[in-house]
């Protein structure tokens, strides 16, 4: 059996390396200006580790208060709502997925929620699966009007950008 000896490449990485460490060795301890640098160097690290403290409460927080939200709709979820508050949530809703909140009518009658007037038909899938997920909606009465996206004239006054 013969062994062959492998020819050593030279590495530049870890000549790279050695030469980026020297340097950053040699301008922290630097005698004019090393302690300056150090102190820069000691300042950006603390808030560095400051901040990364101050989100991960803030996550931490936040994390906290969806979980107690979401408890509150679980233990809430099959509650009866008056009629004219579930009005009232569910107005609030739309206003996040119609272009023209105002030329919808809502009523609602004992969790029914009725929907109509007009709306353009890019933002129906998007006002049913809103009010939908509204608390106190047991179910939903589509008499909305549906007209064609904006380019075309629109019927009615409701629509008009």
């Amino acid at each position: 059996m013969i062994r062959r000896r492998r020819a050593r490449s030279f590495d530049l990485s870890g000549l790279v390396l050695s030469a980026l460490l020297g340097a950053a060795v040699t301008a922290l301890f630097d005698p004019r200006r090393g302690a300056a640098r150090r102190a820069w160097l000691l300042q950006k690290a603390s808030s560095f580790f400051r901040r990364g403290r101050e989100e991960a409460g803030r996550t931490a927080k936040d994390l906290s208060r969806r979980a107690a939200g979401r408890r509150y709709e679980m233990t809430h979820a099959r509650e009866t709502v008056p009629d004219d508050i579930l009005v009232e949530r569910v107005r609030a809703q739309i206003g996040k997925r119609a272009s023209h909140p105002g030329a919808l009518e809502v009523h609602a009658v004992s969790g029914t929620v009725v929907l109509s007037g007009p709306i353009r038909r890019a933002e129906v899938d998007g006002v049913l699966e809103i009010v939908a997920k509204v608390r106190g909606v047991k179910a939903i009465d589509n008499r909305l009007e549906i007209h064609e996206d904006a380019g075309r004239p629109s019927p009615g006054p409701g629509l008009q950008s």
